[in-house]
């Protein structure tokens, strides 16, 4: 099923929404001034989404829901909802899909509160009522044939265009969530089962409309929630397990788990002990980010085999976003980790840039994949609001700052298909590039630091005495170092064998001095000949 209506921009529009107005602008990565093209005087508006392609724009203000359109600079249409809480579009924007908060009067009955509307005019396609706000909305086939819906303990599956009754139904005792394949039929399902006592939790796979028979599962013990996502082509899943608290740490415990429709399934063997912050699919390749390990982390990149492809540098990192077109990976350090962004040129496994964007709330990229926004948002800071706009190779092109004691609340690019903007980079009053790592500076005092006054020094300089040249280490004759091979790995595995062969030289003399000896001493005496051959082979 083709998209509703596709985007026609030329330039990607930027949404800043804030407590007095929502603004669209055009974007602040082209060459040309940044002019507004639509102002909507909504005073604390909850809600805003580009459609998919990006040629809609939906505001959910207190008195209804506006539908604008990006290619006519027009309102379509408005929908007299007031108390929608959540709202996205289905994967090819044909629907509109809205959510209000379950409620109940007594003695009426329940109330329709998830609304399916056809996105280009509004038409009420359906309505049902849901009941969990955390999986409230529908989960979609890519090319909108079926979707899905979460019950108690069930999922009901829906054929369209027939919304009126579910065709198709997965039951399963202390099922919790399911997800959907991003691929066209056969469609392939995954579902998280709560276990009960002493019958572990599990993650099962289905294809659609067999329902009955499982493909692949993993079952898993001591875990309280589960994050579940598909590769490009929806034929292998990621589920990244996680729990409140755990034995071993009081913040839990995470694993993360590889499944696919052919049947296999494994966990991902991670490198360094700690926490995973995040896992990524690459939206073109059959390979997955993972970042993870007490700090500093590190970031992997896995094949489809859960192997290890390569390995990028170890930092301050707690998230992962590759661009759109997937060749260029940003890895960022966010939250109650100071904001370093570092990108990696996916094809050539090297780092472009590395920056600092402290306080950032907010990532992401602009779809002409060139550039990225990083943002402070309310309510996570209230202070110092306001975004940046940068480029993948590190410069920054845009800033904007709300004024004092002004809020932003939120920043989206709109979506689709565009060229490379082409404004020119920032500089600093000194002519350095913003955002550029600094060498830490020797420390003043507060009441010097605006003054060119030179801080007081405690002691009198000593002079520094000449460095002499020291000679080099000479291996002693007979010595261990005599025997290594400049191999890192094999000079380890020679030391631990000598030392060996020397424990035993030293019980071959006790024994000849006629000391009685323990039976294990004995034992070690008889590898004597194979820890000689060891020695040799490591050697060659």
């Amino acid at each position: 099923m083709a998209c509703a209506i596709s985007n026609t921009c030329s330039v990607p529009l930027l949404a800043v929404r804030g407590p007095g107005a929502v603004q669209l602008v055009t974007s602040p990565a082209d060459e040309a001034d940044i002019s507004k093209v639509v102002v909507f005087d909504v005073e604390n508006c909850r809600l805003t989404c580009f459609s998919r392609s990006g040629h809609q724009f939906v505001i959910a203000n207190k008195d209804n829901i506006q539908v604008y359109c990006c290619n006519t600079r027009q309102v379509l249409y408005e929908l007299p909802k007031r108390r929608i809480n959540a709202l996205e579009y289905s994967p090819q924007d044909t629907y509109l899909l809205l959510f209000e908060p379950f409620t109940t009067v007594a003695g009426e009955d329940e109330k329709s509160n998830l609304y399916i509307y056809k996105s280009i005019n509004g038409e009420l396609m359906a309505s049902y009522v849901q009941k969990k706000q955390n999986e409230w909305a529908p989960i979609w086939s890519n090319d909108e044939a079926i979707f899905g819906r979460i019950q108690t303990n069930q999922v009901w599956f829906y054929e369209v265009p027939n919304f009126e009754r579910y065709v198709n139904r997965l039951h399963i005792e202390g099922l919790q969530i399911f997800s959907l394949g991003k691929s066209n039929a056969p469609y392939t399902i995954a579902s998280y089962i709560k276990g009960k006592k002493g019958i572990p939790d599990s993650v099962r796979l289905f294809t659609y409309p067999n329902l009955k028979t499982t493909i692949a599962s993993k079952s898993f013990f001591n875990f309280d929630h589960v994050n579940m996502k598909w590769n490009y082509k929806g034929t292998a899943l990621l589920v990244l397990c996680s729990s409140d608290m755990s034995e071993n740490s009081y913040y839990g415990d995470t694993m993360l788990q590889h499944l696919n429709r052919n049947g296999d399934s494994s966990n991902v063997q991670l490198s360094k002990a700690g926490p995973i912050y995040s896992m990524e699919w690459s939206p073109i390749a059959d390979e997955f980010c993972v970042v993870y390990g007490f700090m500093p982390s590190k970031a992997t990149i896995f094949n489809s085999k859960c192997d290890v492809a390569w390995e990028l540098s170890s930092g301050a990192k707690n998230a992962a976003y590759y661009s759109f077109d997937g060749l260029h990976i940003a890895l960022c350090g966010f939250g109650n980790v100071a904001g370093n962004i570092e990108v990696w040129n996916m094809k050539d496994r090297k780092r472009l840039s590395q920056i600092e964007a402290l306080d950032t709330t907010h990532f992401q990229w602009c779809y002409d994949n060139f550039h990225f926004i990083t943002a402070t948002t309310a309510p996570r800071l209230r202070v110092k609001n306001g975004f940046k706009v940068w480029r993948l190779t590190g410069e920054l092109i845009y800033e904007y700052k709300t004024s004092e004691n002004q809020e932003l609340w939120q920043v989206l690019w709109q979506p689709g298909t565009y060229t490379r903007g082409q404004r020119a980079a920032i500089r600093s009053d000194d002519g350095s590039a913003p955002g550029k790592p600094k060498a830490a500076a020797a420390y003043r005092p507060p009441h010097l630091r605006q003054t060119t006054r030179q801080v007081p020094k405690l002691h009198e300089d000593v002079p520094v005495k000449p460095a002499t040249q020291q000679t080099p280490r000479v291996p002693k004759p007979g010595g261990v170092e005599e025997l290594f091979t400049g191999d890192l790995e094999k000079d380890k595995k020679i030391k631990q064998t000598h030392k060996k062969l020397q424990q035993i030289k030293g019980l071959k003399e006790r024994l000849a001095n006629g000391d009685k000896l323990e039976v294990d001493q004995l034992e070690k005496i008889k590898r004597e000949n194979e820890l000689i051959e060891e020695m040799e082979n490591l050697r060659l």
